[in-house]
């Protein structure tokens, strides 16, 4: 196969599959938090505390975490493909029936299924583009799927805000459910089951791909079979990896399911323009994304790229929810810079696991760290934010405990140090 041909098979992987996967959790991501924009009206409808929006937010986690643990035995038994195409009906089923909720209890129990019904998500995705990309391409299809979260946040500002402009709350959940349901038919048209189905490559390409990625399964399964869960335990730095993940996902997901909120209690703006304002901080994380991991790249180095955004972030928002408080102005300019480096944390957290853990706990590290600290961080962040707002009045002390929160985070990050390999080394005779 001559290189030319070999380059455009690639060209054509990216097309077919990287756009079909990033809108795929854009929408995922979108459902997850259009919430935030439903709050104040929502609140108002059913009469809901701060406290049991907090709850209403961030019970979504609790149900994603029995999901995100499942999905490691669903998606490998029923393949990607599958475990996606089942998750997107679902999951547009519960966004939608979120909008006919009548009460607190309701509403808990819909945003639970939804999270139940997106847990799988994440993993079947991994899997897919462990499928269809070699090792050395990982890293870039990885970065721009991740890309898709603060896009979908992005998108849930102006467009949430525009539909609540013309109707409520309830035509909003039902209205942005329904796109999960349209991308289970492009999704399962446009993703076929395997390399060796996808006839849209040269069959060359085909049979190249499917072997060099046979090869590196075959090392894969290697350092699955040898995870050392108790190993994993003993060692410092998973620990902090799992301290840092939760403390980083508390302040992500406290800033992100009150920011419309806080916006709309600051200032006279109407419900859509509160949704373009919210915006601001999304669009300037994309941009904070690709200059982080694209420096990360070039120079090697992820503690330093993962621990100093999150420290950045905690002191914007302290100052921020201090400085800003009597200024739309100034809180907009500091939440615009909190969002730069709001998600560069993200997506260099698995990849610190990798580099500062031997292989066998390198694995399980991610798994263990990626569903708890989901479930600490999305579930306690907004609880926190909304307890605090009830007993103040305000979301000034709030902000002020997730820029506390940021900071801690940003310094156990910059702590983290490699594992002892040598121990590795030792105990890995013992288990043959």
């Amino acid at each position: 196969m001559n290189r030319d041909s070999a380059q455009e098979g690639s060209r054509t992987r990216w097309l077919r599959i990287m756009p079909v996967v990033f809108l795929l959790y854009t929408i995922a991501y979108f459902d997850r938090v259009n919430i935030g924009m439903a709050l104040p009206s929502m609140s108002k409808d059913l009469g809901l505390s701060p406290s049991q929006g907090g709850f209403v937010a961030g019970v979504f986690f609790w149900g994603y975490l029995l999901s995100f643990l499942a999905a490691g035995w669903l998606a490998p038994r029923f393949g990607a493909r599958r475990t996606v195409l089942g998750a997107l009906i679902a999951w547009g089923t519960f966004a939608m029936l979120t909008g006919f909720a009548t009460n607190f209890v309701e509403l808990a129990v819909m945003r639970f299924m939804l999270g139940l019904c997106e847990g799988p998500v994440w993993t079947s995705l991994a899997l897919l583009l462990s499928q269809w990309f070699l090792k050395s391409e990982r890293g870039r299809a990885f970065g721009l799927w991740n890309l898709s979260i603060p896009f979908g946040a992005l998108l849930s500002g102006p467009i949430s805000g525009f539909v609540l402009t013309y109707t409520d709350w309830h035509v909003m959940l039902v209205l942005e459910g329904i796109p999960a349901w349209i991308w289970a038919v492009v999704w399962w048209r446009a993703i076929p089951d395997s390399v060796e189905a996808a006839v849209w490559l040269p069959a060359a390409e085909r049979q190249r791909l499917s072997a060099r990625l046979s090869a590196e399964q075959a090392e894969f399964a290697a350092a699955r079979a040898s995870a050392d869960w108790r190993g994993m335990f003993r060692q410092p730095a998973v620990w902090l990896l799992l301290c840092a993940f939760s403390l980083n996902n508390m302040v992500n997901y406290g800033f992100t399911l009150w920011l419309p909120t806080v916006l709309k209690a600051a200032s006279s703006a109407n419900i859509g323009n509160v949704g373009l304002l919210s915006a601001l901080p999304y669009f300037a994380s994309i941009l904070g994304v690709i200059v982080a991991t694209y420096s990360s790249d070039r120079f090697q180095e992820r503690r330093m790229h993962a621990g100093m955004p999150l420290l950045m972030v905690g002191l914007l928002l302290f100052l921020g929810s201090q400085a800003g408080v009597h200024s739309v102005l100034v809180q907009m300019a500091a939440f615009t810079l909190i969002g730069f480096f709001m998600f560069m944390t993200l997506p260099l957290i698995s990849a610190l696991s990798t580099d500062f853990l031997p292989r066998q706990w390198a694995i399980p590290s991610i798994a263990f760290t990626g569903g708890l600290g989901n479930l600490l961080g999305g579930f306690v962040g907004p609880i926190l934010v909304g307890r605090l707002k009830e007993m103040t009045g305000n979301f000034s002390l709030a902000f002020a405990l997730l820029g506390v929160l940021g900071v801690v985070g940003g310094l156990v990050i910059l702590a983290i140090r490699p594992a002892r390999t040598e121990t590795a080394a030792v105990r890995a005779p013992a288990r043959m």
